[in-house]
C-alpha cells in the first residue's frame, strides 16, 4: 500500500504519527542551543617555549628551528609557523582537517621530549596547548569607579574572577588594566654594595628563611600530631628582620639594606572605560558551551554581584555575543516566517481556494517543525547556517505540495470523489515529485562530504536541507492527500461565491497568457529558423553573462554588522608606558564624539591581534568602540569605519588599523601576504616595497607589515678571565643583573588564605649608565663597578622574527574597502608584484588567512558542482528510464546561472563561498521545471499523442504549475535576499543568488526546453503538425 493510499484510508493513524513527530519537533526546538555559527573542531596546537633573556635571533636558532625540524615529521601537519620574540617562541601547528587533535597533541609532546635536551640550559619546559577556536571571549565587562586601579584589579582578580569562573560554560576570565599584588623587598644599591652584598644574597636569605615544611607526624598518649615547620612571616614588616649572610661571613638584616612592603607588580597594562581608569574583563566560554546560555547565566550572576560590590566600584556591561546571536537568530526566523506567509499569499492568488491555501499553509511550517527533531538528533544547533537552510527550503519544499494539490484539484474537477481524487492525483505526480526531490537531495551529498574549512561550516546547512527535503516529501504524500481528501471539494459550476468569480477571472486572464505561450511554441515549431534564433539568443545571453561575471569578484563571505569596531594603534617600540598613555588620550579625544557611540573601552599593553602580530607591549594601544545596533542607526558599520579612518588619518607616529571583530575574536586582516626567503633584511625590504606599491592602488586600507624598527638593547658581555680570577661564575653575574632590575621571586608571603610573591629588586632609577655602575663585592669595603668585569654594548634587537614552514617570512597586511572583493584585491597585488618585478630569485610569496581558506573552498566547491551534475543526470536517467531526456532537462542549468550572475551584479554582491554553495544547490532546483514538462510529455506520449504535439501540450499544461512554483519559490526566498535585520548581511547574497537563479530558469526553461526538443527532433513522416 502506497503512502497516499495509507493516508487516505487510515487518516487517524497517519494523523497520530504526524502529530507525534510535530510534538517531538517542538520539544527539540525548546532544547536546541543558539549560536551565531556552527561549532567546528579545527586541529590547531600551540607550543609556547620561554627562554628568559634571549633575543629573537637566539630564540630562532636555539628554539624555533629545532622544534620545527621535529614537528614536520608528524603525519597530517599542514603548516608550522613560529613567532620569535624576546624571551619566548610561539609555534603554531596547523593540522589537516580530520586529524584527531588529542592524538596530534600527544605526538607533539613526544617530539618535544626528543628535542628538549638540545635546548639551552635556561629554557623552560615547553607548554603545549590545543588552540580551540570555539573557546572565545563572549562578554566584555569594565570594572570602574572611584576606587584605585590597585583595588579594582585586586577585587576583579580574586573575588570577581572566582564568582564568574564557577558558572557552567565559563572557561576563563581574563583581566587587563592592573597588576597582581606582591611583596617587594626593595634594596638600596649603595647600602648593599657597602656591606659587600648583592641582590642574590638577599634572595638566598629569603629562600632559606621563609617557608613552611611538613616535618611528619608523632604519636603521644594514643593521639597523633602533625609536625610542621612554620617559617612563614606573619606580617610583611617581619621580613625586614630577616638576617642576611654575606660570602665573607658578615651579617646584617634586610632593614639595613632595604625595606619590605606590599605593592603591585610593575604595571605594564592599563584600561579605561569611557575615558575613566578601569579593569577590562573578558569572559571566555568553554568550547562545547552555548554562547547564549552562558551569557544568560553570567547576566544573572552579575545582577547579584552588583548588589554586593564594594563602595566606589561599578561593574559595566559593555558587549556580549549572546545578545547579537539572539538578534541574528530572531532575524533569521523572521525571514523564514515572512517567506511562509508570502508563499501562502501567492498560492491563494493562483488558486483562489482558501482550502487549498490552508493545506499548503499548514504543511510548510509543519515540515520545518518536524525537521527540527531530526536536526537536533544530529547534534546541530539553531545557527546562521541551519536557519539559512530553512529559509531557502521555504521556497523549495512548497513545490512538492503545489504539484500534488494541483493534481488532486484536477481530479476533483474531473468528477472524482475527494478521497479517490486525493489517492489517484498523488500517484500520478509521484514520479515527478520524487524526481524533483531526488535532484534536490543528490546535489547536496557532494557538499556534505567537503573536508575543507568551508566544508565544516557548510555541513550543517547541507544536512538541514536534506532533512527538510525528505520531510517535505513525506508530508506531500501523507498529510497533503489526507487533508485534501477531507476538506477539498470540487467547485460548483453555478456557484456565485466571490472567490469563484475571482478565480474564473484569473483563470480567464491566465488562459490568455497560456494561449499566447502556445502560439509562440507552435510558431517556433513550424519555423525552425525562428527556433534556432531563440536558442542562439539565449546562448549569446549566456556567453555575455559569463563575461560580465568577472565584475563580481570573489570573497569568503560578508561580515555581519555587530556594532563593534577595534581601533588598534602601534607606536614606536621605544615608547614607554607613560608616553603611550598620553597618545591614547589623544586617540580617545578623536573618537569619543562618533555618532551612535554607546561606550568605548581602551587598552594599553595588551591588544587583540592575529597570530604573528604583536599583541603585548607597552607601545601598543587599542580602543573597542561599541555602537548602537544596526536597526537603531542609518549609518552602516562600513560608514562608521570610514569615519574613524578619516579622523585618524593625520594621527602621527603611529601604525593604525580599524577592523570589525572576527568570528574567533580579535582582528584578522583579509589580505595576508607572506614573502619567504633566507635574509631577514631583504625580506623586510621586499615587504615594505610591496606595501608601498599596494598603497598606491585604490581599495586597500590600513596597510601594515611585520617589519618593525628594532628595540633598543643593552647587552652585557662578561669578561670571563676577570670573573674567573674573582671566583664569580658568569651565570651568577647574569642572575645578579636580573635581581637588580626585573627582580627575582624569592618566596611566598601568605595572608588571609592568599599567596603573594616576595620579589627582591633594586629601587628604580632613571638612566642607562646605571648598568655600568652596578657594584659588585670585591675586597672588603672596596666594591667594583660592573664595567670592570664585563662590557656593556648598546644595540637594537628585532621585535620579532616570523617563520612559516621552516622559512623566514615577512608579512604584508591590508584591509579592503567595501567595493573591492578579496579575489580582486589578491589579483591586484599579484599584478603589482609581477609588473614591478619585486621578488628576486630565491624569494617566493603566497597568500594566507582568508584567501587560502577561500581558494580551498572554491576548489572543493567546483568538484562538488561537477559531481552534483553527474548525480543529477544519473538520478533523472533512472527515474525517466532514459539517458537522452536528462540532457534536455540539464539545459536549465546555464540559464539558471544567468539569473544568479545578473542578480548579484544588480545587487552589488560578490561571488562569495556561500553564494557558490547556493549555486551548487540550485543545480537540483532549477531542473524541477523541466522535469515537470518532460514527465507530462512522457505520460502524453504513452497515451499515443504525437511527440511534437505532446511536448507543446505538456509545456502548456505545466505552464501554470511552473509559474506558481517559481513565484512561490522566489517569494519564499525574497526575505533572505532583501532582509535588513541584524545579521542579514550573511544571508543576503545567498538569497539574491537563489532568487535570480529561480527567476531566470523559471521563465527561460518554459521557452528553451520545448523549443530545443522540437528543433532537434524530426517531424512526423506525414508532415502533420500539432493543432493550435
Amino acid at each position: 500500500m502506497s503512502l497516499p493510499d495509507l493516508s487516505v484510508r487510515r487518516p487517524v493513524a497517519m494523523s497520530c504519527l504526524i502529530i507525534a513527530l510535530a510534538i517531538l519537533g517542538v520539544n527539540a526546538y525548546r532544547k536546541m542551543g543558539l549560536e551565531l555559527m556552527p561549532s567546528v573542531d579545527i586541529p590547531y596546537i600551540t607550543v609556547i617555549t620561554v627562554y628568559p633573556g634571549a633575543t629573537p635571533e637566539e630564540i630562532e636558532t636555539d628554539i624555533a628551528k629545532r622544534i620545527e625540524d621535529k614537528m614536520v615529521t608528524i603525519a597530517g601537519l599542514k603548516h608550522v609557523s613560529s613567532t620569535c620574540i624576546e624571551n619566548a617562541c610561539q609555534t603554531l601547528l596547523e593540522f589537516r582537517l580530520g586529524i584527531d587533535v588529542d592524538i596530534a597533541a600527544t605526538d607533539v609532546r613526544e617530539k618535544l621530549d626528543l628535542v628538549r635536551n638540545d635546548f639551552p640550559e635556561d629554557v623552560e619546559d615547553p607548554i603545549v596547548m590545543k588552540f580551540d577556536v570555539n573557546a572565545t571571549p563572549i562578554i566584555t565587562l569594565a570594572l570602574t569607579g572611584d576606587a584605585t586601579v590597585e583595588e579594582l584589579f585586586d577585587y576583579g582578580d580574586n573575588t570577581l574572577r572566582d564568582r564568574l569562573t564557577v558558572i557552567p560554560g565559563v572557561a576563563d576570565v581574563t583581566l587587563v588594566g592592573g597588576a597582581k599584588r606582591e611583596v617587594h623587598v626593595q634594596l638600596d644599591r649603595d647600602k648593599v654594595a657597602a656591606r659587600g652584598l648583592t641582590s642574590l644574597h638577599v634572595v638566598e636569605a629569603i629562600k632559606s628563611g621563609v617557608r613552611t615544611i611538613p616535618a611528619g607526624r608523632i604519636r603521644s598518649d594514643g593521639s597523633e600530631y602533625v609536625v610542621k615547620f612554620d617559617g612563614d612571616m606573619q606580617t610583611v614588616d617581619a621580613i625586614n628582620d630577616l638576617e642576611i649572610t654575606g660570602d665573607n661571613g658578615s651579617r646584617c638584616y634586610v632593614r639595613d639594606v632595604g625595606r619590605a612592603f606590599m605593592t603591585t607588580r610593575e604595571q605594564r597594562e592599563a584600561a579605561f572605560f569611557d575615558g575613566t581608569p578601569a579593569i577590562s574583563i573578558q569572559v571566555v566560554k568553554r568550547s562545547e558551551a552555548n554562547a547564549v546560555a552562558v551569557v544568560d547565566e553570567v547576566k544573572k550572576a552579575i545582577a547579584l554581584i552588583n548588589e554586593e560590590l564594594p563602595g566606589g566600584m561599578v561593574l559595566e556591561w559593555v558587549t556580549d555575543d549572546g545578545t547579537f546571536t539572539r538578534a541574528v537568530i530572531d532575524s533569521a526566523w523572521s525571514d523564514v516566517i515572512q517567506g511562509v506567509i508570502l508563499t501562502a499569499i501567492i498560492l491563494f492568488l493562483f488558486l483562489y481556494n482558501i482550502r487549498s491555501t490552508f493545506i499548503v499553509a499548514v504543511t510548510m511550517p509543519l515540515t520545518l517543525v518536524i525537521g527540527l527533531f531530526f536536526i537536533q538528533m544530529l547534534g546541530y544547533t539553531l545557527n546562521t547556517m541551519t536557519l539559512l537552510s530553512m529559509g531557502l527550503s521555504v521556497g523549495i519544499l512548497v513545490t512538492n505540495s503545489i504539484v500534488v494539490i494541483e493534481s488532486i484539484v484536477s481530479g476533483l474537477n474531473a468528477g472524482l470523489p475527494p478521497k479517490e481524487a486525493a489517492r489517484v492525483g498523488s500517484k500520478e505526480v509521484f514520479v515527478a515529485v520524487l524526481a524533483s526531490a531526488s535532484t534536490n537531495m543528490v546535489v547536496l551529498f557532494p557538499l556534505a562530504v567537503m573536508k575543507t574549512m568551508v566544508g565544516l561550516f557548510i555541513g550543517p546547512f547541507v544536512w538541514t536541507m536534506l532533512i527538510v527535503t525528505v520531510v517535505s516529501l513525506f508530508i506531500s504524500f501523507t498529510l497533503t492527500p489526507l487533508l485534501a481528501s477531507l476538506i477539498l471539494r470540487p467547485v460548483k459550476k453555478d456557484s456565485k461565491h466571490p472567490l469563484v468569480y475571482m478565480q474564473r477571472a484569473w483563470d480567464w486572464m491566465f488562459g490568455l497568457v497560456v494561449k499566447m505561450y502556445r502560439g509562440v511554441l507552435v510558431l517556433t515549431e513550424r519555423y525552425r529558423p525562428l527556433a534556432l534564433l531563440v536558442v542562439l539568443g539565449i546562448g549569446f545571453l549566456f556567453v555575455f553573462t559569463l563575461g560580465q561575471a568577472k565584475k563580481l569578484g570573489m570573497s569568503l563571505g560578508e561580515s555581519p554588522d555587530r556594532g563593534e569596531l577595534f581601533v588598534k594603534a602601534e607606536f614606536p617600540t621605544y615608547y614607554s608606558m607613560e608616553t603611550t598613555l598620553g597618545r591614547l588620550k589623544e586617540m580617545e579625544a578623536l573618537v569619543q564624539t562618533l555618532p551612535h557611540l554607546r561606550h568605548y573601552v581602551s587598552r594599553v599593553g595588551k591588544v587583540e591581534a592575529g597570530f604573528g602580530r604583536s599583541s603585548d607591549g607597552v607601545y601598543l594601544a587599542q580602543i573597542l568602540l561599541r555602537f548602537n545596533e544596526r536597526t537603531e542607526r542609518e549609518e552602516t558599520i562600513e560608514d562608521l569605519m570610514e569615519e574613524v579612518r578619516r579622523r585618524m588619518a593625520n594621527f602621527p607616529d603611529c601604525i593604525q588599523s580599524v577592523a570589525q571583530p572576527s568570528f574567533v575574536g580579535g582582528q584578522e586582516a583579509p589580505i595576508q601576504l607572506e614573502v619567504s626567503g633566507m635574509d631577514l633584511t631583504v625580506l623586510d625590504s621586499l615587504a615594505l616595497k610591496i606595501a608601498q606599491k599596494t598603497a598606491e592602488a585604490p581599495g586597500f586600507v590600513d596597510l601594515d607589515t611585520s617589519v618593525r624598527s628594532g628595540k633598543p638593547e643593552l647587552r652585557v658581555r662578561p669578561d670571563r678571565t676577570v670573573l674567573s680570577d674573582m671566583g664569580i661564575p658568569p651565570l651568577q653575574l647574569g642572575m645578579m643583573l636580573r635581581g637588580n632590575l626585573e627582580g627575582i621571586t624569592a618566596g611566598t608571603y601568605k595572608q588571609d588564605a592568599r599567596n603573594y610573591d616576595i620579589v627582591v629588586k633594586f629601587s628604580d632609577e632613571e638612566g642607562k649608565s646605571q648598568i655600568r655602575d652596578f657594584l659588585l663585592p670585591a675586597a672588603p669595603g672596596r666594591p667594583i663597578p660592573l664595567n670592570t668585569v664585563g662590557s656593556v654594548q648598546e644595540s637594537t634587537t628585532p621585535v620579532q622574527i616570523p617563520r612559516k614552514d621552516k622559512k623566514r617570512v615577512a608579512k604584508v597586511f591590508a584591509d579592503l574597502s567595501h567595493d573591492l572583493s578579496l579575489g580582486d584585491g589578491v589579483e591586484e597585488i599579484e599584478r603589482i608584484i609581477e609588473t614591478n618585478n619585486l621578488l628576486p630569485p630565491g624569494y617566493n610569496h603566497n597568500f594566507a588567512g582568508e584567501y587560502e581558506i577561500m581558494k580551498e573552498g572554491q576548489t572543493e566547491m567546483a568538484e562538488a558542482g561537477l559531481i552534483a551534475i553527474i548525480l543529477v543526470i544519473l538520478t533523472l536517467a533512472a527515474l525517466l528510464e532514459s539517458f537522452k531526456q536528462p540532457f534536455l532537462i540539464l539545459v536549465t542549468l546555464p540559464i539558471g546561472l544567468i539569473g544568479v550572475i545578473w542578480a548579484l551584479l544588480f545587487a552589488g554582491h560578490a561571488m562569495s563561498i556561500f553564494v557558490l554553495m547556493s549555486v551548487v544547490m540550485l543545480i537540483g532546483i532549477v531542473v524541477n521545471n523541466a522535469i515537470l514538462i518532460v514527465d507530462q510529455f512522457n505520460q502524453m506520449v504513452a497515451k499515443g499523442v504525437h511527440r511534437h504535439a505532446a511536448m507543446i501540450d505538456a509545456a502548456c499544461d505545466q505552464f501554470r504549475p511552473i509559474i506558481m512554483i517559481t513565484l512561490a519559490g522566489i517569494l519564499g526566498m525574497m526575505p533572505l535576499a532583501l532582509g535588513t535585520g541584524i545579521g542579514a548581511e550573511m544571508r543576503n547574497g545567498v538569497g539574491i543568488a537563489s532568487v535570480g537563479g529561480m527567476f531566470a530558469s523559471g521563465i527561460l526553461s518554459l521557452i528553451l526546453v520545448p523549443v530545443l526538443y522540437d528543433l532537434f527532433t524530426r517531424k512526423a513522416k506525414n508532415g502533420k503538425k500539432p493543432q493550435d
